[in-house]
């Protein structure tokens, strides 16, 4: 066969371009398929990113079963109160019987009465107990309580002196947690008084102590109470009486004061904290003295004032802080990458997006894993450092080095800006914003030019 058989036949005719095809490719309809692709694989990284942040909330439960734990063992949340003073008395009253008769029978009755002032001072030293990885707060505290009661007055009942068990009145110390407590020590009137487990049924409700008393002629009388407990997390005080004087000190710089009021006066150093309240019975809502039927004490609804011990830079708050920006990092480093790319008209494979999403799901995890071993601050160091070196060579070798040099310096930046906003907190959601605002004006700068109808017409002619 020769080259003149092949000349003797008609050339194939050669297809006009499609006019729909260039306009569809030339109308804009390419860079809406590349946006969308991008916001698409943006969303598609919310599911690594959600497996890092239930991985952190498991650590830091983790953290909260081992509080609970050693709180077990050393000591539980402490609360602490002025003493209640309890006196039994008797009314003759008429009740019914079987036959229906009535007959006067005698009924025991209970009147509580609460000191005229009282004063509590409370000092904690501040440890840190280790199990596993993780590090527990926990204190040892020793509390002074001095009050005064006035004499018990039962003419407002209409109750005879001759009906009052004067000799079987107790003084009851509301502690729920009395297993942590070391040693208490109880005075009346300089007199030292033997103090038993547990409350009667006609105290308050909850768990105590209790010291059986003699008034005699129902005398008022001065108080002292000394007692050494451990607990952890917290150290709350209910104050009972007619005027409450508070104070609170320890030698943990890292106070938060809870209940209500707060303190009248406050001070914190770095070497530890006070607070002083200044309480009247007013103010709480709970009666001087009351019989039984009339009022119910109950421990549950109490107002309670006190300090609980924070604290600063928990790993997993911080770490789960930083993973709830992670879609903010990978929406900012995929667009530089995107932009970069139109403007440079380089094209960025699904897998190289997925390699880099990738890298920057495992900063999170590896900033967690280094935070439960040594500083935050030092962990976040490291684990940038190695997330910028291994997305900028990554993007430099497989896309362009100056691509590659720009998404490490916006990595660096975004990490760098992330850390700043974690140490704020009466600013952060300003200057978040106003980060937000600039790199949205960047964008609009960098694109300023970009012909977004002519993306995909080159391609075109080139087919």
């Amino acid at each position: 066969m020769t080259d003149s058989t092949f000349a003797d036949q008609p050339p194939e005719p050669i297809s006009a371009p499609n006019p729909w095809a260039r306009r569809w490719r030339g109308s804009g309809f390419e860079a809406a398929k590349r946006i969308l692709f991008l916001s698409l694989l943006i969303l598609a990284m919310m599911i690594p990113l959600g497996m890092v942040e239930g991985v952190v909330q498991e650590r830091a439960q983790r953290k909260l079963d081992v509080i609970a734990e050693v709180g077990e063992q050393w000591g539980p949340l402490q609360a602490v109160s002025a003493p209640v003073l309890v006196i039994p008395y008797d009314t003759m009253e008429m009740r019914p019987k079987a036959d229906g008769t009535e007959l006067l029978t005698r009924i025991r009755h209970y009147a509580t009465f609460l000191p005229a002032a009282n004063h509590i001072v409370a000092k904690t030293k501040v440890e840190k107990r280790h199990k596993s990885i993780y590090e527990v707060l926990v204190y040892g505290a020793d509390l002074t309580i001095n009050g005064h009661f006035e004499a018990p007055d039962f003419t407002r009942w209409n109750v005879s002196p001759d009906q009052i068990y004067w000799n079987e009145a107790s003084l009851a110390i509301l502690l729920p947690g009395a297993r942590a407590l070391r040693s208490i020590d109880l005075s009346v009137d300089g007199k030292a008084q033997k103090v038993d487990a547990g409350l009667l049924p006609q105290h308050p409700r909850g768990q105590g102590l209790r010291a059986d008393l003699d008034l005699g002629a129902g005398k008022p009388f001065d108080y002292s109470i000394k007692l050494a407990l451990n607990g952890r997390d917290s150290l709350s005080i209910w104050p009972l009486g007619g005027q409450s004087e508070i104070d609170l000190s320890s030698d943990w710089p890292h106070p938060n004061f809870i209940g209500s009021p707060l303190p009248a006066s406050r001070e914190i150093t770095k070497d530890g904290f006070s607070g002083h309240w200044s309480i009247n019975h007013l103010a709480t809502g709970i009666p001087l003295a009351w019989r039984d039927g009339e009022f119910s004490l109950d421990t549950a609804g109490m107002n309670v004032v006190g300090v609980a011990l924070t604290e600063p830079g928990d790993v997993h708050q911080q770490t789960d802080r930083i993973v709830k920006y992670g879609m903010l990092v990978v929406a900012l480093t995929f667009g530089t990458i995107f932009l970069m790319g139109l403007l440079k008209r380089d094209r960025v494979h699904l897998v190289q997006y997925l390699l880099i999403g990738a890298a920057i799901s495992l900063f999170y995890l590896l900033l967690l894993s280094l935070a439960e071993q040594m500083s935050f601050g030092g962990a976040y160091l490291i684990a940038s450092l190695v997330d910028i070196a291994i997305v900028a060579t990554y993007a430099g070798a497989t896309i362009r080095r100056f691509i590659g040099l720009l998404t490490g310096l916006i990595l660096a930046a975004l990490h760098g800006y992330m850390y700043v906003l974690l140490q704020m907190e009466s600013y952060a959601l300003l200057s978040g914003t106003i980060g937000l605002l600039l790199i949205l004006v960047l964008t609009m700068v960098a694109t300023r030019k970009v012909d977004w109808y002519a993306i995909g017409e080159d391609a075109a002619a080139r087919a």
